[in-house]
C-alpha cells in the first residue's frame, strides 16, 4: 500500500440491478484529505458508509493499513448521532471523552465547544437545539474522540459562514497533527482548503 492509510480500488455499489455508485479508486495517507464532490444521487454518502463499515461494496476492495484499528481509529459524522434526550451538550461530550479513556475531569469538551463557538449551549438539551446547533454538536462529538481518520458527510450543512470556517480550521488542525480526512461536500471552500485529492462522482444511469 506504499504507506497509505486506506486504499480504495474500484469500489462500486449496485442495488436491485441499479448502480448507485460507479467504480471509484483513491488512496489516503496520514495527514492528507480526500474530498468527494458530485450532485445528489452520485453515491457520496454510499461511499462514506462503505468506508465507515456501515455498508458493503458490490465490487472492488477497501484495504486498510494493518495497524489501523477500524473501530477505535475511525471517527464518523454521518448525520446526527443518537442523542440522549436527558443529557446536556456538555454531558454528551464528557460521556464520549470518558468512553474513549479520558479522565472524568478532562477539559477537552470545553475546548471543542469553544473552537466551534457553541459554549453558550453547553447546558442545553438536544430537543432545545436548532438544526444548525445539532449539526455543530454532531461535529463536536466526531472531533472529540481520538481517531486517525475522520469521515464526514457534508459537514457544512445548516452552518453559517463563520461556523464553516471554524470547522475547516479544526479539520486543518487534525491534518497538521497527522490525522486524515475523507469528506463529501458541496462547499468549494472546504474542497480548496482540505483536499489533497479530489474525487468527483457522477450520477450513474
Amino acid at each position: 500500500m506504499s504507506g497509505a492509510l486506506v486504499e480504495v480500488s474500484g469500489v462500486s455499489k449496485t442495488v436491485s440491478g441499479r448502480e448507485i455508485l460507479a467504480p471509484v479508486s483513491f488512496s489516503l495517507a496520514a495527514g492528507e484529505g480526500v474530498v468527494l464532490t458530485g450532485p445528489n444521487g452520485s453515491g457520496k454518502t454510499t461511499l462514506l458508509k462503505i468506508l465507515a463499515g456501515r455498508d458493503l461494496a458490490t465490487e472492488g476492495s477497501v484495504r486498510w493499513l494493518e495497524s489501523l484499528d477500524q473501530r477505535a481509529g475511525i471517527a464518523t459524522v454521518l448525520g446526527d448521532p443518537p442523542f440522549f434526550e436527558n443529557l446536556t451538550v456538555l454531558e454528551h461530550l464528557r460521556f464520549v471523552c470518558v468512553s474513549w479513556g479520558a479522565s472524568p475531569g478532562t477539559t477537552e469538551p470545553e475546548r471543542i465547544m469553544e473552537a466551534l463557538g457553541i459554549a453558550r449551549i453547553r447546558d442545553s438539551f438536544p430537543l432545545e437545539l436548532s438544526s444548525g446547533e445539532r449539526q455543530l454538536v454532531s461535529l463536536a462529538i466526531g472531533f472529540i474522540r481520538p481517531s486517525e481518520l475522520i469521515i464526514l458527510d457534508e459537514p457544512e450543512q445548516r452552518l453559517d459562514t463563520e461556523r464553516r470556517a471554524r470547522v475547516v480550521e479544526l479539520l486543518l488542525h487534525k491534518k497538521r497533527n497527522g490525522g486524515a480526512v475523507v469528506m463529501a461536500t458541496h462547499d468549494p471552500h472546504f474542497t480548496e482548503a482540505l483536499a489533497d485529492s479530489h474525487v468527483a462522482l457522477e450520477v450513474t444511469g
